[in-house]
């Protein structure tokens, strides 16, 4: 669980809160700002509490701004009472994210640093340095602060530590280049005391740690993960129809063995240098396999190591490419390491149990009502937020579908601009989640590839079927076959099949008819590939295909962030699990129904539940015997008395 993203509701309310009476004044005016505007509560819900969001509905006042005096004068205010609005508008959100007071920390912040950048200025007013060297040097900075490094602890090994910190090699190679103006201040004088002991010396060989593959092993790589990934029919008499029926695998699971192969690859580059090698075949020698894999073990439990039972997976990840490759012996030789190394061994095991963090997750559901309510409702959450969106363009103006369609024809001022593109993404993000939160949770707990890649209007399969003009039944329909299911090759061998899933306007799953209507109507046409695409999640460019799987993990995140119940696609079905479970434990069989999983391996996952409801209950029985007995006392008391 975290903590809910803070909106510009809470803002005001917060500050209206505050002892302060000039925090109070802060709030008031930013209040009145979105007032004037037509905004409601609702719409601040919704909005963003960031500096940023606030600026694209309230900018800054220009005089030459025609468009924003218009709507000042609209508004029967003063251009005078827009400024003070605008202003303690800014100054309650800056108070309010403490950006105020850091930046007034910072300022009066005094280290060797501070002294360093104070004599910069008249080196580059002397031409003695150029102003484009210094950019870099805030960054180096920041990071060794954030470490509490000055200036005499910046050494070669400590500046090299920082590479942990940057999240990017572009951003690495920023540092090193800053570590180089460090070495180039050396040269003068008045700079030289100011400097760290000793020359850093070149970082030039210093990759970071979590190293670029080399873009030809990339592709090289993409090539021998989609080999891995495909099932072909063998008994075909001809290629055309060898690849006709060939069936790929979930993009999910090609995720999972990529992750695996580049797992690898950056691991056996520590001693490797990936520039020179004669490509991927060469880096799996017997001898280098062993070595890797053990690495790879040692490395579990301490920082950027892998849990036991993902390395079991990438392992049984890399066993199945080199086979797919015909690298046998490379192959055998994993599976060996997979049977032999304790590390893998332990994850075979965890690889059988629901993992620690999805229990957790389901724990932390258990335990709290108010999580319950937030995840079963979360669908109707995203819609308002989505709804709202859609509301706060009309206020201001801007018709998003026509934006969407093709912004750059728009008479929109540049605030204007950057407001529709950040509505625009809200309403779709949103919008999308609840659809998606719909289906989950009305419907069935399907893994985001089947309702993200698979859910189409046409073609072979057809998945999705709108009968809302359907007069004597509306309804919308989703049928998923077993070819599609990551389960589905063991469900048909027990001759089972998902049930086609119904959402009636008038009768079982209305809510979720309710919002697959909206998101039908007024949220997928906001897509480009709307026109271009049979899928129900089309892509964001005009083009076919479907949403990006990475761009929806992020909105689902960010999503379900903001209502406080941070979630993962794959916490759908377990959550909902969760709770069907602990509320009626005989729901098993119903279960194997909804998900394909059978009855044993739910009750495997699931048994926490079990422990967790007889614990409750022993802690009932234990509470109630005891208020009891007190009850007695209390009469024994009263009695001799």
């Amino acid at each position: 669980m975290t903590t809910v993203c803070n909106t510009m509701l809470d803002i005001i309310r917060a500050g209206k809160d505050h002892e302060d009476p000039t925090v109070n004044q802060y709030a008031t005016n930013l209040e009145r700002m979105f007032n004037k505007r037509g905004y409601k509560h609702r719409h601040l819900d919704t909005l963003e509490g960031s500096l940023e969001a606030y600026m694209g509905v309230a900018p800054k006042y220009r005089k030459g701004n025609a468009a924003l005096n218009s709507k000042i004068k609209s508004w029967g205010i003063s251009p005078a009472t827009y400024r003070q609005y605008q202003t303690d508008g800014r100054r309650m959100i800056e108070f309010f994210s403490g950006e105020l007071q850091k930046r007034n920390e910072r300022r009066k912040m005094q280290d060797g640093f501070t002294r360093l950048l104070q004599v910069l200025p008249d080196l580059v007013d002397a031409n003695l340095l150029k102003a484009s060297q210094t950019r870099n040097l805030p960054r180096l900075i920041d990071f060794a602060r954030a470490r509490g490094y000055d200036m005499d602890d910046m050494v070669r090994d400590r500046v090299i530590d920082l590479r942990e910190d940057c999240v990017s090699s572009d951003v690495w190679g920023r540092v090193k280049l800053a570590a180089g103006v460090l070495d180039y201040l050396r040269q003068f004088p008045t700079c030289l005391p100011l400097l760290p002991p000793e020359e850093i010396g070149s970082l030039a060989g210093v990759l970071r740690i979590e190293t670029n593959i080399p873009s030809f092993l990339h592709e090289e790589a993409q090539i021998w993960v989609q080999n891995a990934t495909v099932v072909y029919h063998h008994d075909m008499l001809t290629l055309e129809a060898r690849d006709a029926t060939a069936q790929q695998y979930s993009e999910s699971s090609k995720g999972v063995y990529t992750a695996a192969l580049r797992a690898y690859i950056r691991e056996i580059a520590t001693d490797s240098d990936l520039e020179t090698v004669n490509g991927l075949t060469s880096l799996f020698s017997l001898d280098s396999i062993e070595k890797t894999l053990v690495r790879l073990c040692k490395k579990t439990g301490g920082s950027g190591g892998l849990a036991p039972r993902t390395l079991f997976s990438y392992a049984i990840c890399l066993k199945l490419i080199l086979s797919s490759r015909g690298l046998e012996d490379e192959s055998a030789k994993v599976e060996k390491l997979v049977k032999s190394l304790p590390v893998l061994i332990e994850g075979q095991a965890a690889s059988k149990i629901m993992s620690p963090k999805v229990e957790e997750f389901c724990r932390n559901l258990l335990n709290s009502p108010i999580a319950i309510q937030t995840f079963e409702s979360q669908h109707f959450s995203y819609a308002e937020k989505a709804v709202a969106a859609i509301e706060m363009a009309k206020i201001e103006g801007i018709d998003l579908l026509t934006y969407s369609r093709s912004p750059e024809t728009q008479p929109l001022s540049r605030d204007q601009l950057r407001l529709a593109a950040s509505l625009l993404r809200q309403a779709r993000m949103y919008g999308v989640c609840a659809a998606f939160a719909a289906i989950e949770l009305e419907g069935a707990p399907f893994r985001k590839s089947n309702v993200i890649g698979d859910l189409k209007f046409a073609g072979h399969p057809q998945t999705f079927f709108d009968h809302q003009a359907d007069k004597q039944r509306p309804r919308i329909e989703i049928s998923m076959p077993n070819e599609l299911l990551k389960n589905g090759d063991a469900m048909t061998r027990r001759n089972q099949y998902l049930p086609r899933f119904i959402f009636e306007k008038s009768g079982l799953g209305s809510d979720a008819y309710r919002i697959l209507s909206f998101f039908l109507a007024r949220i997928r046409p906001l897509f480009g590939g709307a026109d271009h695409s049979d899928h129900l999640f089309p892509k964001i460019e005009p083009e076919p295909g479907a949403l990006v799987i990475s761009t929806f993990d992020g909105w689902l995140a960010e999503c379900s962030d903001k209502i406080g119940l941070f979630l993962l696609p794959h916490n759908f079905r377990h959550g909902l699990c969760t709770i069907e479970i602990f509320y009626d434990p005989t729901c098993y069989a119903a279960l194997e129904t909804l998900t394909g999983d059978t009855e044993k391996t739910l009750r495997q996952h699931y048994a926490f539940i079990d422990r967790e409801r007889q614990s409750r209950s022993l802690q009932e029985q234990r509470y109630e015997r005891r208020a009891q007995r007190a009850t007695l006392s209390v009469k024994v008391t009263k009695a001799d008395i």
